[in-house]
């Protein structure tokens, strides 16, 4: 789940909340350390973020995440970038193995590590996505030196998804999805704009809307997502099913907009121009039940940020590179802390229950709540639905600070949720 266009957003970071004391923002800014700016910024599930930091001289590729930490990719070439994860951490890109200028896409494993997938015949090649069956998609040079769409298989190897073409600009794979459906675009022979295109084994390449379509990415459900012009010339952000075909999904206010990741919740973002005129381009959310909304608004961004990719995983966590930094935007947890007796007498059991959720929902099941009164750990809850639930009667007499504290996972930022319970003798 790619992007190739350069967008214009400003992070800035916001204050985690407790309880339901309402915010306008829906997430929290955390700022990706050691990243470059322009450099691609990918996410997997797994919150493992795929990070591109320049040194003097070249590229070097990192996963890092806010639990663990950072790890090098050990791929051992120049002009090195990464640009995709899956979830088992495996890392897909690019890089120079031989110093000699021409870069060749490759695939990094955390236990085996890197393999250079070779080309279709030329001296270029680059990987755009993987997906969790390990299969890779990019593009490469032939031996006539044009650009073709593949995809690699370990078993297999490289596939040419677009043998016929002839034409300058080529074909370029950009997203792989669970059922090995490979979205991209490509110059038709003869022709000068795009065309999206839909891949399958069984049924082949099948395009996609009018001249001038880019299809950037697609979800396990197969939709398809992207930009393609409408009547007045201008590109919107689409959505394309294979029952539905293209949905136009508007934008924000201004003439251009452009989809860039779509995940399995169906949340799509990308970037819009709004009503203002300005000429700079807003990142968007858009998802089935609110439409198209402005991160201006969900994270606080502002105008001066430049960024140039977004990338979403399933837990609704959106990856962003800008000129400056690389940016998380996490969704942020909100929740209801009560009391089922308050004040309550000594020795009277009372049950606590935090209720949690965000823009994404609750975090998963099972998690952990601590129960907290003043310094001591009273007990802990799992999570079911949002919801954890804690009973004790040992509060001793006296007014106490309670607190419910999530810690958080790979994806979800650690939050604390506070009430003052009162035990009379």
């Amino acid at each position: 789940m790619k992007n190739t266009n350069k967008v214009a957003i400003v992070a800035v970071l916001a204050l985690l909340l407790s309880g339901f004391a309402f915010s306008q923002t829906k997430f929290v800014v955390v700022k990706v350390p050691g990243s470059s700016p322009n450099s691609s910024t990918a996410i997997n599930n797994g919150g493992q973020v795929v990070v591109n930091t320049a040194t003097s001289t070249s590229y070097q590729v990192s996963i890092w995440n806010r639990v663990n930490g950072a790890q090098v990719v050990g791929v051992n070439a120049n002009n090195t970038g990464g640009a995709a994860i899956n979830s088992s951490g495996e890392v897909i890109g690019a890089g120079d193995p031989d110093n000699s200028g021409n870069l060749q896409g490759f695939v990094w494993r955390p236990s085996g590590g890197v393999q250079w997938l070779g080309s279709l015949g030329g001296d270029l090649s680059g990987a755009r996505g993987i997906n969790n069956s390990s299969t890779v998609v990019g593009l490469s040079y032939t031996a006539a030196s044009t650009q073709h769409a593949f995809a690699w298989t370990p078993s297999g190897g490289l596939q040419d998804l677009t043998p016929d073409l002839t034409s300058i600009g080529g074909g370029t794979a950009m997203a792989v999805n669970s059922s090995n459906q490979v979205v991209g675009y490509y110059f038709p022979n003869g022709g000068r704009n795009t065309l999206g295109f839909v891949w399958t084994q069984a049924g082949g390449l099948q395009s996609l809307g009018q001249a001038g379509t880019l299809a950037f990415a697609v979800n396990d459900a197969g939709t398809v997502v992207g930009q393609s012009p409408v009547a007045n010339g201008d590109g919107h952000a689409f959505s394309w099913t294979q029952t539905g075909g293209i949905t136009d999904l508007g934008t924000l206010g201004g003439g251009q907009s452009s989809a860039l990741s779509i995940n399995n919740r169906g949340w799509i973002i990308g970037t819009s121009f709004d009503s203002s005129g300005d000429g700079r381009l807003h990142g968007f959310l858009w998802t089935p039940s609110s439409g198209m909304q402005d991160f201006s608004v969900l994270s606080g961004l502002g105008p001066t940020v430049q960024p140039y990719s977004m990338q979403v995983n399933d837990f609704g966590v959106i990856a962003i590179t800008s000129n400056k930094y690389s940016y998380l935007l996490v969704p942020r947890m909100t929740a209801i802390f009560t009391s089922s007796a308050n004040p309550s007498v000594v020795g009277q059991p009372v049950t606590f229950t935090v209720t949690m959720t965000s823009i994404a929902g609750p975090p998963p099941d099972g998690e952990t709540v601590q129960f907290v009164v003043g310094a001591t750990v009273y007990g802990s809850a799992t999570l079911s639905g949002g919801v954890a639930q804690f009973t004790t009667s040992a509060i001793p007499v006296g007014s106490h600070v309670v607190a419910a504290k999530y810690n958080g996972n790979a994806n979800y930022l650690p939050t604390k949720y506070t009430l003052t319970q009162v035990v009379n003798p």
